[in-house]
């Protein structure tokens, strides 16, 4: 089942626009960079501060644990200075180490990011029927992250501020992202994440209230691992500002979340994105 829903999009491109770009925060999955490459010497003139606006398509599940899906449009929104400070879709980070000039270890960064998570609608499926709305969140914390060459890992950890799902998440990633041909480039990433009581209660669980109102069984869902996943990035410098930029990926959910009615019952615990940009840089 496929709708379009812009505002949906965001909920997935809220992180999505991280880890890929070795930026590290994240809401979901998929991740796609602002923009591919744009050619050799292009970022040396560029100065201090870098823009990229576009947009494109992205398949997703129609919320976290569905097995229907639902192509949306998807912008796409990146700002950085000199590589310290980015906001790449809702999500804001700073490298303190690189901002004191204090990185004691090459290519280390590390610093606090912000980011904002778009709720969930009882309406964006029929199997949320009567379980009510999720407010959005704003999740705040810090990473650490580490590049050699292709090679990245990095951590982060985010707790919700603003009432939304009121949990904390950690997540691990881990990429490989390199020139693979003349103006091709080829990113690979692997993704785990941990969440609390708090937020698998609230997008997993079921109260007692939100089983009379649904008429399904309570069940409640603690904290632990919530997924793994994986994402293949494909970019193309068309031009030294415009690039093309093709996601897909794949998330296994676990634990209680895999096990949640609304997963074990109505959805799939295998969750699929995919997605096709086009961006310009200045």
């Amino acid at each position: 089942m496929f709708r379009a829903r812009p505002l949906a999009a965001i909920v997935a491109l809220a992180t999505v626009l991280v880890t890929a770009a070795a930026v590290p925060a994240r809401a979901d999955t998929l991740r796609p960079v602002a923009a591919g490459p744009v050619g050799a010497g292009a970022a040396a003139d560029r100065g201090d501060w870098r823009f990229a606006v576009g947009g494109g398509v992205l398949v997703r599940p129609e919320y976290e644990g569905a097995k229907d899906y639902e192509a949306d449009f998807a912008p796409v929104v990146s700002v950085s200075y000199r590589e310290f400070v980015q906001l790449r879709g809702t999500a804001l980070s700073a490298d303190l180490l690189g901002i004191l000039g204090a990185r004691p270890v090459a290519g280390l960064q590390a610093g606090p990011v912000v980011r904002y998570r778009f709720g969930r609608d009882q309406d964006d499926s029929a199997a949320l029927r009567g379980l009510g709305d999720v407010d959005g969140s704003v999740e705040v914390g810090g990473f650490v992250r580490w590049a050699s060459g292709p090679w990245s890992i990095g951590a982060t950890v985010v707790q919700d501020v603003a009432g939304g799902h009121e949990g904390m998440l950690a997540e691990l990633d881990a990429g490989w992202r390199t020139p693979i041909a003349a103006r091709w480039t080829l990113g690979i990433s692997s993704q785990l994440t941990w969440a609390d009581g708090n937020y698998s209660q609230t997008f997993f669980g079921i109260t007692t209230g939100q089983a009379a109102r649904s008429g399904r069984s309570p069940y409640a869902a603690d904290g632990g691992l919530k997924d793994v996943g994986l994402t293949v990035s494909l970019d193309y410098a068309v031009t030294r500002n415009w690039g093309l930029s093709g996601r897909v990926g794949y998330k296994r959910l676990l634990g209680d979340a895999a096990d949640s009615p609304l997963v074990d019952g109505d959805g799939s615990p295998d969750q699929f994105l995919g997605g096709l940009f086009v961006s310009y840089r200045f």
